[in-house]
């Protein structure tokens, strides 16, 4: 299937010209003259037009050929490490909003996206804004209805949406789930971390053995309290160690964040279903710790899954009885709250994993952040695919560019002014515009991000 004429015209002609002349040439890239269509994330001929969704126009000219106002795609079929930085309000929520209304299905057929196979997406909220996906985008708001109007969109809601939030949560939407971890889902040094002591040290002894004693069956905080309390081993340990533990542990127990019967993440795994996890109100170290359990137990099934699929399609045997979705993504605002580059976070070691071993078990991650340099590096060398919005701090412009998986604009004309130096150029962005770099092309092109469909949390920056 190729694309048509018609597909470009369903996106309207949102702009005749624009002040962004690159003075690079664009010498290689994925794109599809018919229907002026460019796509970013494939290696492969673009001549298929499937697992394909919406991302915006190319909103630049430049020497030799043109791609003014082209349609720009993002391939889904192949597992993706994406990397959107910009400073607040220059555009990163909505591509977060823009990449889940594509992936996700949605109550009504949209030309956002292009024969995508059903996908299942875990967003990790940090701001707790991302619950608006279930709604579409408000009608009553005339900037919105024009910019949907102008770009021949219709407003949009997704179809199947699960939203979590901690147990002593606010509620307003009357169907939240309650957020709760089973203790056995944390590794021994994501508890050392958690609560604050030494893997090696006496406390981190004592809650392995206290570990092992419980290995191989749904337990609770309270039992682990039991058996500290109880002292029958590890009696080398003084009481004040033991008590250090029993406190803090306590202290864990009233939040009823941890429940022997909590969230099991096979059970989420749905085709085309957001599992939204609002977060805001957690603790940034609790924020880490869901997204440790997410990524790893996501590394877990997936990879367990993919592999029994392999080894029967090879011997020619049934494939696994149990069906899940062949990818999954994995969404996370503000990422450097929970992979941060210094410190101590139980999500780095899972993440460094996930995007080291993921692309085999079908997972992509995607990493937004206001701070660049403040995100783990052995996770961003994993990059493949970059959307770059207004930055404003010569550190965060260094690191963000230094992840830019292709040549940066050598050079930009903007209103007679030319301008050399890429750092000047992101700084003078406008909401809503970004840089996007692949591997697959030659250099970083300027798009304007499509309006969302569903209501966006925060203000749009189109």
């Amino acid at each position: 299937m190729a694309f048509s004429t018609k597909l470009s015209e369903n996106f309207g002609k949102v702009f005749d010209q624009s002040p962004y002349v690159a003075l690079d040439p664009i010498v290689k890239y994925n794109y599809v003259a018919k229907g002026r269509n460019i796509i970013f994330g494939r290696s492969s001929s673009p001549q298929d037009a499937r697992d394909l969704i919406y991302l915006g126009k190319v909103f630049e000219t430049a020497t030799g050929t043109s791609l003014l106002g082209s349609d720009a795609w993002l391939d889904t079929e192949f597992p993706h490490v994406m990397y959107i930085t910009g400073t607040r309000g220059s555009g990163k929520s909505m591509d977060l909003g823009i990449l889940v209304e594509g992936l996700s299905s949605l109550k009504k057929p949209s030309p956002i996206q292009m024969d995508v196979t059903p996908v299942t997406t875990f967003l990790i909220d940090t701001q707790s804004q991302f619950w608006t996906l279930r709604y579409p985008a408000a009608p009553a708001d005339d900037n919105i209805a024009e910019q949907l109007s102008l770009w021949n969109l219709r407003a949009e809601a997704l179809a199947d949406t699960k939203v979590f939030v901690p147990p002593k949560a606010v509620r307003f939407m009357g169907d939240e789930v309650d957020l709760k971890i089973r203790p056995r889902d944390l590794l021994h040094e994501e508890w050392c971390s958690l609560l604050g002591q030494e893997v090696y040290g006496p406390q981190g002894h004592l809650l392995a053995e206290v570990l092992d004693r419980l290995a191989h069956k749904d337990f609770s905080l309270e039992e682990m309290t039991r058996l500290l309390r109880e002292g029958r081993f590890s009696s080398a340990v003084s009481d004040s160690s033991r008590n250090v533990l029993i406190y803090r542990l306590s202290d864990y127990d009233r939040t009823g964040l941890f429940d022997p019967t909590g969230m099991q993440i096979e059970k989420l795994l749905v085709p085309g279903r957001c599992n939204i996890f609002m977060l805001r109100e957690l603790r940034d170290e609790d924020k880490a710790l869901v997204t440790a359990i997410i990524a790893r137990q996501l590394f877990t099934i997936m990879g367990q899954y993919h592999q029994a699929t392999r080894v029967s399609t090879f011997f020619k045997k049934d494939a696994p009885r149990k069906k899940l979705p062949s990818r999954v993504w994995l969404l996370i605002d503000e990422a450097h709250v929970v992979c941060p580059s210094s410190g101590t976070s139980p999500a780095r070691e899972a993440l460094v994993e996930y995007v080291k071993r993921g692309r085999d078990a079908g997972l992509s991650l995607v990493l937004a952040t206001q701070q660049p340099s403040a995100v783990d590096d052995r996770v961003l060398s994993q990059v493949n695919l970059s959307l770059s919005h207004r930055l404003t701090f010569q550190n965060d412009i260094t690191s963000a560019t230094a992840r830019i998986p292709t040549k940066t604009l050598s050079g930009l004309r903007i209103s007679g002014t030319k301008l050399s130096d890429f750092s000047d150029i992101l700084r003078l962005l406008e909401a809503g515009q970004c840089f996007v770099g692949d591997h697959s092309t030659s250099r970083t092109i300027l798009l304007q991000m499509r309006p969302r469909i569903t209501a966006h949390g925060g203000s749009s920056p189109i």
